[in-house]
C-alpha cells in the first residue's frame, strides 16, 4: 500500500443524496430455507417445552392471517435486534467464518442473512457498550457527544454527555415526526436516564424524572443496562397491558433475559397491530448476549454442535497468546501482558463456549419476531436490521476477554437487513458505521433528520439507497424518501460518493482485570448459576468451576494471574481504509475523567496492513523504513475526521 490514501471524500462533495445497485452490489445464490428447528422458547422456564405459533421461513413474507393491507401501508415497521459484544472475527457472527461456516444462530442465517442483505465491511465507531449505543441512538461521533468527567458520576457512561443521547435519538424523531409507536426491550445505556446524581439534573429540554423512566420518544420502555442474564430485573413504563406496573419489575430465576425480552416484543407488537394495523411501529430489541459473565439458557448449558470448534481460533492466529517479542511494538499496556496460563487459556475456551450458547437463544428471539410478523401479514411492510454494538476479544495480545481496542476483532461486526426491496441473499460492500443506523432508520421511515426538532446534527449517513435495490417495492414513504423514480441515480450517486474510510474514537475508562482465581477461594453463593448469574465457565455443576474475579472484586489471596484489558495509554482515534487495507491509530496518555483529550500531544502510533498482517502482528509505524510523508497523510487525514461534524465528516 506505498500510496497512501488521501483525506476522505466529505458529503459536501456527493452529488445529490445517497442501482441500480446490481452495479454496485455482489449477489449470492438465495434460496428460501426450510422451517427452523423447534428448539424451545418462551418466558423463563416455559421455554423448556415451548415451541413456534408456525414457520418463519417465507421469504416473499406470504403470511397468513394478515392484520392489514401491505400494499396500502404508506410507512414501514421497523425492527432493530441489537447483541452486545457479538464479534465477527472470531466466528459466531455474520457472515459465519469458522471451518465450515457454522453458526450458533441457523435460524437467523436463513431469515435474514439469506432472506436479507450482509454488509461485509460493518465497523462500529467505538468499540465498547456506552458510547457506541449513543452513537447508534444519535447517528453522532464520539467527539460531538463527550464530555470530561462522568454523567451522572458513574464512569460507565464512558465520558459521554448523555444528556445529549436520551433527548435526541433516533426513536424520537420518529415518534414525534414520523407518526410511529416505538417500543425499547432490553438494554439501553450502561447509565439509565433516572441515575443522574447531581442536583439538580440537567434536562436539556428533554427528559425528566417527572416523566416516568423512560426518555422522550419510547412509549413502550422495558429497558435496563444490561443486567443478570438470571432473575433480571428491567424499568418499566407503558406496560400495564403486560400486567406490568410503571417502576421496576423484578423476574424470577426461573426467568432467562433473552427469553424475556422476546416474549414481550413480539406481544408488543401483537398488540400494536391489534390496535391500529395502519400505525407503524419501531421496535428496538436488545438482549444483553454475549455479554460477560456469558450465562447460556439452563437449556442450552450442555448444548454443543459436533460440527462446532472446540475453542476459539488459536491455529494460524498470531495474536493469541502471543509472545513479549511479538508484543514488543505494540501499546505499553499490550507489551506489559502476562502470558496466558494453561488455566486461563482454558476459561477463554469455556468462555468461546458460553458466548455461542447464550447467542442460540438469540436466534430463537430473532426467529420469533420475525415469525410472529410473518404471522400478522407485515412481511411486505417491515424492516428488520441486526447488528452488534461492538465485538471481542478472547485470547488475542493476552488479553483474557472484553473488548476496547482498535483491532479488527473489537470493531468489526455484523450487519443483517432484510425487508421490502431488499434482495434476498445480496451483500452490501460499502464501509458502513453503527452511526449509519439513525439515519437509515429515519429515511426509510420518510422523516429528514435536518426537520426533525429534537435531532441534533448527524454524523452518520444513510445506506438506505445502497440496500434497497427494488425501490419499487417498497413503502410510499420509502420510495419516495429515496427518490421516486429519480432513485436509481441518486442511488449511483451516493454510491460513487460512498466513504472508504471508517474511524474509531475511544477513552480509557478502567483497568478491567480478569484474574484467575483458585476456586476454593470463592464464595459459593458465587457459584449458583442456573440460580444467578456466575463469573465462571464450567457451568453444569453447582458449584461452578472455573470462575475468575474483575478490577470491582478481587480477592489477592485468590488470584493467581491477572490481565487487564487497558491502561491509561489506551487513548485513542484510527482511521480504517478498506480499499488500501491500512489501519492507522494514534494514542495519547490520559484519562478523559480528568481532562479532555484533544490529541495534541501523541505519544504513540500504530499502523498496520491488514490485508496482509490479519492479526496485526507487524507495527509498521515504528519501523524507520516506513515514508515519514506516508504517516503525515495519515496523521492529516486522521484529525480532519476527529474534528469533524455533520455532512463535514465522511
Amino acid at each position: 500500500f506505498s500510496s497512501p490514501p488521501g483525506i476522505p471524500m466529505t458529503r459536501r462533495h456527493a452529488l445529490l443524496a445517497c442501482v441500480t445497485i446490481v452495479a454496485f452490489r455482489q449477489s449470492t445464490h438465495a434460496h428460501v430455507p426450510t422451517a427452523p428447528d423447534k428448539h424451545g422458547y418462551g418466558l423463563g422456564h416455559e421455554a423448556y417445552a415451548g415451541g413456534y405459533a408456525g414457520p418463519a421461513h417465507d421469504v416473499q413474507g406470504h403470511g397468513e392471517g394478515k392484520a392489514r393491507d401491505e400494499t396500502s401501508s404508506s410507512k414501514p415497521n421497523i425492527v432493530f435486534f441489537l447483541t452486545d459484544d457479538q464479534d465477527q472475527l472470531l466466528g459466531g457472527s455474520f457472515p459465519p467464518n469458522s471451518e465450515g461456516g457454522v453458526t450458533p444462530m441457523p435460524k437467523t442465517q436463513a431469515l435474514l442473512s439469506k432472506g436479507g442483505a450482509t454488509f461485509t465491511n460493518m465497523f462500529v465507531h467505538t468499540p465498547v457498550c456506552n458510547p457506541s449505543r449513543s452513537e447508534t441512538l444519535t447517528g453522532r461521533m464520539l467527539h460531538n457527544i463527550k464530555q470530561t468527567g462522568n454523567w451522572g458520576d458513574s464512569k460507565w457512561s464512558m465520558h459521554v454527555n448523555e444528556d445529549l443521547v436520551h433527548n435526541h435519538t433516533f426513536l424520537r424523531a420518529l415518534k414525534e415526526d414520523g407518526g410511529y409507536t416505538t417500543g425499547l426491550f432490553g438494554k439501553y445505556l450502561n447509565v439509565m436516564p433516572d441515575q443522574w446524581a447531581g442536583s439538580p439534573k440537567p434536562t436539556d429540554g428533554g427528559y425528566s424524572s417527572s416523566q416516568g423512566n423512560a426518555p422522550p420518544g419510547i412509549d413502550v420502555w422495558m429497558a435496563n443496562p444490561g443486567g443478570d442474564y438470571i432473575a433480571p430485573e428491567f424499568e418499566t413504563q407503558g406496560m400495564e397491558w403486560y400486567g406490568v406496573a410503571d417502576g421496576t419489575w423484578s423476574t424470577g430465576s426461573s426467568d432467562y433475559t433473552t427469553a424475556v425480552v422476546g416474549n414481550v416484543s413480539s406481544a408488543w407488537i401483537r398488540k400494536v397491530v391489534a390496535e391500529d394495523p395502519t400505525r407503524p411501529f419501531f421496535a428496538y430489541i436488545a438482549p444483553k448476549a454475549a455479554h460477560e459473565p456469558f450465562m447460556p439458557a439452563p437449556w442450552y448449558v450442555d448444548a454443543w454442535d459436533p460440527s462446532w470448534p472446540e475453542s476459539e481460533p488459536r491455529d494460524g492466529v498470531g495474536a493469541w497468546n502471543s509472545t513479549a517479542a511479538e508484543r514488543a511494538d505494540h501499546p505499553s499496556d499490550i507489551a506489559a501482558q502476562p502470558m496466558l496460563t494453561e488455566q486461563a487459556a482454558d476459561m477463554v475456551s469455556d468462555i468461546f463456549k458460553n458466548r455461542w450458547r447464550t447467542l442460540m437463544s438469540v436466534d430463537d428471539l430473532i426467529a420469533s419476531v420475525v415469525n410472529t410478523c410473518d404471522e400478522l401479514g407485515l412481511m411486505k411492510n417491515t424492516y428488520f436490521f441486526y447488528s452488534s454494538d461492538h465485538g471481542f476479544q478472547l485470547g488475542q495480545f493476552n488479553i483474557m476477554m472484553d473488548k476496547r481496542r482498535v483491532y479488527e476483532w473489537d470493531t468489526r461486526v455484523h450487519l443483517l437487513a432484510r425487508g421490502p426491496g431488499i434482495s434476498a441473499g445480496s451483500l452490501v460492500p460499502f464501509p458502513t458505521m453503527n452511526i449509519d443506523l439513525a439515519p437509515t432508520f429515519l429515511e426509510l421511515a420518510g422523516v429528514d433528520p435536518q426537520d426533525a426538532a429534537h435531532m441534533n446534527t448527524i454524523d452518520g449517513r444513510s445506506v438506505a439507497p445502497l440496500l434497497v435495490d427494488n425501490v419499487a417495492s417498497a413503502p410510499y414513504s420509502t420510495r419516495h424518501a429515496l427518490g421516486g423514480t429519480d432513485a436509481a441515480e441518486r442511488a449511483a450517486a451516493c454510491a460513487l460518493s460512498w466513504r472508504d474510510t471508517v474511524f474509531f474514537e475511544y477513552y480509557f475508562v478502567n483497568s478491567n482485570d480478569k484474574c484467575t482465581t483458585n476456586d476454593k477461594c470463592i464464595n459459593p453463593m458465587q457459584k449458583r448459576y442456573p440460580y444467578a448469574d456466575a463469573d465462571c465457565g464450567k457451568l453444569s455443576d453447582v458449584p461452578n468451576r472455573e470462575c475468575w474475579v474483575g478490577s470491582e472484586s478481587r480477592v489477592p489471596m485468590c488470584e493467581t494471574l491477572c490481565y487487564p484489558t487497558e491502561s491509561k495509554q489506551n487513548n485513542f482515534i484510527a482511521i480504517r481504509n478498506i480499499s488500501a487495507g491500512t489501519l492507522y491509530a494514534e494514542y495519547q496518555r490520559g484519562s478523559q475523567t480528568d481532562e479532555m483529550i484533544e490529541f495534541t500531544d501523541v505519544d504513540f502510533k500504530e499502523l498496520y496492513n491488514v490485508t496482509a498482517d490479519t492479526w496485526h502482528m507487524d507495527n509498521l509505524a515504528v519501523l524507520d523504513s516506513t515514508d515519514p510523508m506516508l504517516l503525515a497523510t495519515l496523521h492529516d487525514s486522521l484529525h480532519a475526521i476527529f474534528e469533524c461534524t455533520g455532512d463535514a465528516c465522511p
